[in-house]
C-alpha cells in the first residue's frame, strides 16, 4: 500500500471494520469492476478523501465569508434586536456557517462520487465483455472443433492472448487462475466467475457451459450455438447503436450548431443597441462551442470506443544456464569487435531502409510525420508573425487591433495546414490499406481452407494461394512464403506477417491459426470458422460505414447552414443595418461603440472554430476516431477561410 492507503486505513480502518456489513454491495461491485482492492481499504480511502475535500472546501468558504461578506450586517437580513457581541462579529459567524455548508456539501459529493466509481467501472467492464464475447466464443469454438485440446487447455491459450481477444478473455483467465493457483475444480471456478462477472450475458454463457460440462454434452456444439447467437445479437446491437447515434447527431446539431447560431443572430441585433452583448458573443464563440464539443466528443467516445490501442510487441530474452558448468573456449581477440560491427550494421540497415522508404514508414505510423510538421508549422508561425506581435501585445491583449489579428489568423490557418495535411494524407493511406486488407482476409482464408481440404499442408496451401486473387495481400503473402522458404518456422513467419499488417482482425485470426496449427492437424475447420468470423466482421463494418456516412453528411449540411447565415450577417446585414434602421425607426438610439470590423472578425472566428469542431465530430461519428476527423476539419475550415477572404 502507498502512503495514502496507509494513512487512510490507520485513521478510519477500525470504524470501517466495525460497520463492514453495510458495504456488502460495494464489495460485490469492486469485485465486478476488477479493481483489485479490499473493501476496507477502499472505504477508508473514501472517508479520507471526503474529509480532505471537506476541510479544503470549508477553508475556502471561510475565506469567502471573511473577505467578501465582511460588510454584511444583521439588519441587511432582516434580523433585529441581536446581542451586541453577535452584531460585532456577525461576519465571522456568517463565515463559519458558510464554511460548514461548504464542508458538508464537499464531503457529501466526494463520498457519493467515490461510492459510485465501482458501479461505473463495473458497467464499463460489462460493456467491454459484451463487445469482445463474440471473438472469444469464436476462438473457443474453433479450437474445440479442431480437436487435440481439452477445454482447460483451450482456456489457457485464450487467457494468454487476452490483449487480443479483449476483456472476456481476461475473465476466462481468472477462471484458469482459480484452477491453477487455488486448486478449485472447473465447475466451482465457472461458478465463481459467474458471480464475479459484471456482464449478464457472460454469466449466462458460463451457466450454460457449466450445464454442458456437468451433463457431459457436446461442448463444441454449445460453443457454435453461442457464437452464432452473439453474432446475431451484435447485428441487432449495431442497429440500436445507429439509432442512438442518430439521436446524438440531432442533439449536437440542435445544441452546438443551431443553438449558437440562434444566439449569435439575436446578439448581433442587440449589439446595435447595447455594446455589452459582444462579451456574450465572445463567450459563445470562444468558450461554449469548443467546450461543448469536447464534452460531446467524450460522450461519443464512451459509446464508440471500438479502436483500442494495439499493444506493442516485446521480446523477452532468457539466459540459458543449463550448461553453465561446461567450460567455453575463448574466442579470438577481435570477436567482440566483430559483434559490435554486426550490431552497428543491423541498425544502419534499418536506418537506411527507413530513409529510402519514408512513405511506407509514415504510412505505417502516420503520427510520426508530426515530428517533422510540428517544428515546421511552429517555425513558420513565429517567423511570419514576429513583425506583428511583441511582448507588450502578449501582456496587454487589448492592444491588438483588428488588422493585426486578421493577419495573425491567416498565418495560424496556414500553420495548421502545414501541421495537419501531411498527417491526414498518410492517415488516409493507412486507413485505405487496412480496409483493403480486411476486405481480402475472408477470401484468403476461404482459399486456404479449400486447398487444405484437398489434403495439402498449410505451408504449401499458403504458397499456392498466391496463384489466386487475394488483392492487396499478395505482396504480404509473398513475403510470408519467402520467410518460410528461407527456413523460418511457420509460426514465426505468421507472427511477422501479422506484425507487418497490424489490424484487429488479423491479430485475432493469425493468432487463432498459430494456436490451431500447434494443437491439431484438422486446420481446415479452424480456417473455415476464422473465415466465417472475418466475413461477418467485414459485413458489419460495411453496414457501419454506410450508416455513418449519413451522419457525416448531416454534419456537413449543418455546418454549411451555419456558415451561410454567418456570412449573410457579416457581408450584408451588418454593413447596412445601422443606417437603414436609423432612417426607418424614429427615436431608436444606436450605440456609438458598435464596431463592424470586430463583429466581422468574431463571425470569421465562429466559422473557423465551428468548422474545426464539426470536423472532429464528423470523424468520430464516421469512423469512431477523432484523428480521422482532421480531414473534415481542414475541409470545413478551408471553405470558411476562402469564403471570408474572397467575398468579405
Amino acid at each position: 500500500m502507498n502512503i495514502i492507503d496507509s494513512v487512510s486505513y490507520l485513521i478510519f480502518g477500525r470504524f470501517v471494520r466495525k460497520h463492514i456489513r453495510r458495504y456488502d454491495e460495494q464489495r460485490l461491485m469492486i469485485r465486478k469492476a476488477g479493481m483489485g482492492m479490499l473493501i476496507e481499504q477502499y472505504i477508508a480511502q473514501i472517508y479520507f478523501f471526503s474529509l480532505l475535500m471537506a476541510m479544503l472546501s470549508g477553508f475556502v468558504g471561510l475565506l469567502i465569508g471573511y473577505y467578501l461578506l465582511s460588510d454584511i450586517r444583521p439588519s441587511m437580513l432582516g434580523i433585529e434586536n441581536v446581542h451586541l457581541w453577535v452584531a460585532a462579529n456577525f461576519h465571522i459567524l456568517i463565515s463559519a456557517v458558510l464554511a460548514v455548508i461548504f464542508a458538508i456539501i464537499a464531503f457529501s459529493l466526494t463520498y457519493y462520487i467515490f461510492m459510485s466509481i465501482p458501479e461505473v467501472q463495473a458497467n464499463i467492464r460489462s460493456a467491454l465483455i459484451n463487445q469482445s464475447l463474440p471473438h472469444t466464443t469464436a476462438y473457443l469454438y474453433a479450437m474445440s472443433n479442431g480437436g487435440g485440446m481439452n477445454l482447460l487447455d483451450i482456456m489457457k491459450s485464450l487467457a494468454q492472448n487476452y490483449h487480443i481477444y479483449g476483456t472476456s478473455a481476461e475473465e476466462i483467465g481468472f477462471i484458469v487462475k482459480d484452477m491453477e493457483y487455488y486448486g478449485t475444480d472447473l465447475l466451482e471456478a465457472l461458478d465463481r466467475a459467474g458471480q464475479r462477472a459484471p456482464s449478464k450475458k457472460f454469466k449466462d454463457f458460463l451457466d450454460g457451459l457449466t450445464s454442458i460440462v456437468t451433463s457431459g454434452g457436446d461442448i463444441s456444439s454449445y460453443l457454435k450455438a453461442k457464437n452464432d447467437q452473439y453474432r446475431l445479437t451484435a447485428t441487432k446491437e449495431q442497429k440500436i447503436f445507429f439509432e442512438t447515434l442518430g439521436v446524438l447527431a440531432e442533439v449536437y446539431i440542435s445544441a452546438f450548431v443551431a443553438g449558437p447560431l440562434f444566439l449569435i443572430t439575436i446578439l448581433v441585433v442587440l449589439g446595435l443597441v447595447n455594446s455589452s452583448s459582444v462579451s456574450i458573443l465572445d463567450l459563445i464563440v470562444y468558450i461554449i462551442i469548443p467546450l461543448g464539443t469536447v464534452v460531446f466528443l467524450l460522450l461519443l467516445n464512451s459509446l464508440t470506443n471500438e479502436n483500442p490501442r494495439i499493444p506493442d510487441f516485446y521480446v523477452v530474452e532468457k539466459k540459458l544456464d543449463n550448461f553453465s558448468h561446461v567450460p567455453i573456449k575463448e574466442g579470438t581477440a577481435d570477436e567482440e569487435k566483430k559483434r559490435k560491427k554486426m550490431r552497428y550494421y543491423t541498425r544502419f540497415i534499418k536506418f537506411i531502409d527507413k530513409v529510402m522508404n519514408p512513405f511506407s514508414f509514415f504510412t505505417n505510423n502516420p503520427s510520426y510525420i508530426l515530428i517533422i510538421t510540428f517544428p515546421l508549422a511552429l517555425a513558420y508561425f513565429f517567423f511570419t508573425i514576429q513583425d506583428y506581435i511583441n511582448f507588450a501585445n502578449i501582456i496587454y491583449f487589448n492592444s491588438f487591433n483588428i488588422l493585426t489579428v486578421s493577419v495573425i489568423d491567416d498565418h495560424i490557418f496556414i500553420a495548421m495546414i502545414i501541421l495537419l495535411v501531411p498527417f491526414v494524407i498518410f492517415d488516409e493511406l493507412r486507413t485505405y490499406r487496412i480496409n483493403q486488407i480486411e476486405s481480402s482476409i475472408p477470401d484468403f482464408l476461404n482459399n486456404l481452407a479449400s486447398i487444405n481440404e484437398a489434403g495439402i499442408l498449410l505451408v504449401d496451401a499458403i504458397a499456392m494461394s498466391m496463384q489466386l486473387k487475394i488483392g492487396v495481400l499478395h505482396s504480404e503473402v509473398k513475403r510470408l512464403v519467402n520467410d518460410i522458404s528461407w527456413g523460418t518456422k511457420l509460426d514465426d513467419a505468421l507472427k511477422k506477417f501479422e506484425l507487418r499488417i497490424r489490424t484487429d482482425m488479423t491479430r485475432r485470426i493469425i493468432n487463432l491459426i498459430i494456436k490451431a496449427n500447434e494443437a491439431t492437424s484438422d486446420i481446415k475447420s479452424v480456417l473455415t470458422i476464422a473465415a466465417h468470423d472475418a466475413d461477418i466482421q467485414r459485413q458489419l463494418k460495411k453496414e457501419r460505414n454506410a450508416e455513418m456516412f449519413v451522419y457525416v453528411f448531416i454534419i456537413y449540411i449543418s455546418f454549411m447552414v451555419f456558415l451561410f447565415i454567418v456570412y449573410i450577417l457579416a457581408a450584408y446585414f451588418l454593413p447596412v443595418m445601422p443606417a437603414s434602421t436609423e432612417d426607418a425607426v424614429a427615436g431608436l438610439t444606436f450605440t456609438s461603440d458598435f464596431d463592424l470590423d470586430r463583429y466581422t472578425l468574431i463571425f470569421f472566428h465562429a466559422a473557423m472554430i465551428q468548422g474545426f469542431c464539426s470536423g472532429l465530430v464528423a470523424g468520430k461519428m464516421g469512423s469512431g476516431s477523432i484523428h480521422s476527423g482532421f480531414k473534415h476539419s481542414i475541409i470545413m475550415m478551408s471553405i470558411a477561410y476562402l469564403l471570408f477572404s474572397l467575398f468579405i
